[in-house]
């Protein structure tokens, strides 16, 4: 049993205040949908649909999701729609949605998360529905000639709300998760984990072609870099500097923890890094393609990581299994994640360099290149989750047993 299945169960006065809830969030989805906010409405709908799923599952209506939590989580839809915050409040409802999923997938599903997991899983959940909502936004203006938005600047502010409700959201839950274990002195048992397939196809030729392609583009950064130096360039410097280091990390790996990472993994890092920094050489301008292809390639690195970390997670705390759907879906969420986060590093790039002069090390182009973005990291992610997640297993066996921050027991 994981610590968050024992928050759901069959509580008679508990369940009467959920379906007190349940009947407000009722009434909320049929103001907004009378008042032709469909999109709230749709919102408060699932938040609806999840409360009564519970006590269907359950076949009994006195087994609820807590009153207490799924009051929380109506809070902000009470707020809207008296009007207040329209910019904060419908991420704070996906927050909600994402932590009652958190819960009701580790109690009626053969996943089974640590509380502390389920933190991160609200986090990384509510910043990827940011990036989707910029994608889905950004098209419905586009073909159907709408304006909802205003602008890079609106757009931006949107997802770095996102990220900080996220955020603050996923410290509430993982407090009331440890509040709850101190009253009712919960205790989590240990379970096996399932085991990983490695049918997943490699990249062609050995491991020496692989070397000479590595020192080869190696190579090619730090002419990159030398010539940043030379002619003084300190964003070039930066934006080859940084990924010609990158690409010695694996040697680093290897001489301080003994770790000899697959050679076609240290090509696969050596060719992102190279992209990004080549790009820096105004490629990214010259070519609307290339900036495409160095993000697709870039994000199924971070897919990579992001699959590791999942199951290292899995592997250090028995109490904690995934099945292959959900590791497939954590790796594209994880990468619209950081996307959104990499996307509010630039637009703070450049807000910085606005307000101390020069020139911003990060740049955006505009909304339409933001969106773009966001959906080539998607395509990197989606290759890796479906076909090369073999190649980072030996990552997730290193990081076994290091990750007790992320997945340690309450």
């Amino acid at each position: 049993m994981s610590a968050l299945q024992p928050l759901i169960g069959p509580h008679r006065l508990d369940a009467l205040g959920a379906w007190v809830v349940t009947g407000i969030l009722v009434g909320s989805t049929g103001r907004f949908a009378a008042a032709g906010e469909l999109d709230w409405a749709v919102l408060t709908a699932v938040l609806v649909a999840i409360a009564v799923a519970v006590p269907l599952a359950a076949r009994n209506l006195e087994t609820t999701v807590p009153a207490e939590l799924l009051g929380l989580v109506a809070v902000p839809v009470v707020v809207r729609t008296f009007g207040g915050f329209p910019q904060v409040t419908p991420f704070l409802v996906v927050a909600g949605v994402a932590l009652l999923l958190a819960v009701v997938l580790d109690a009626f599903t053969s996943l089974t998360m640590t509380p502390r997991f389920a933190t991160v899983f609200v986090v990384i959940v509510t910043m990827a529905t940011a990036g989707v909502w910029a994608v889905g936004i950004y098209a419905t203006d586009t073909l159907l000639g709408t304006a909802f938005l205003d602008g890079q600047t609106e757009l931006m502010w949107d997802l770095v709300i996102a990220a900080g409700t996220g955020i603050v959201g996923g410290i509430v839950f993982e407090l009331y998760v440890e509040r709850s274990a101190r009253i009712a002195r919960l205790r989590v048992s240990e379970a096996g984990s399932s085991e990983f397939d490695r049918s997943e196809a490699s990249l062609p030729g050995n491991g020496t072609h692989h070397r000479i392609a590595v020192r080869t583009l190696q190579a090619v950064l730090g002419v990159i870099a030398v010539f940043a130096l030379v002619r003084g360039n300190v964003t070039l410097l930066v934006n080859s500097g940084g990924p010609l280091a990158i690409t010695f990390l694996p040697a680093l790996f290897r001489r301080e923890y003994s770790y000899a990472m697959d050679t076609g993994l240290v090509l696969w890092i050596t060719v992102a890094s190279t992209l990004h920094a080549a790009g820096a050489l105004e490629l990214y301008e010259a070519f609307g393609w290339y900036d495409s292809l160095t993000h697709a390639v870039s994000a199924s690195l971070v897919a990579g990581v992001g699959y590791a970390v999942a199951r290292a997670v899995e592997r250090h705390a028995q109490a904690v299994v995934f099945n292959r759907e959900f590791r497939a879906t954590f790796v594209v969420l994880f990468v619209l994640a950081v996307g959104v986060g990499w996307e509010i590093l630039e637009f703070a790039s450049g807000g910085f360099a606005s307000v101390v002069g020069g020139e911003a090390v990060l740049a955006q182009y505009g909304t339409s290149d933001i969106v773009n973005d966001l959906v080539f990291n998607t395509f990197g992610a989606f290759f890796v989750a479906v076909w090369s997640t073999a190649h980072f297993e030996g990552i997730a066996a290193r990081l076994t047993g290091r990750v007790g921050g992320l997945a340690g027991r309450e």
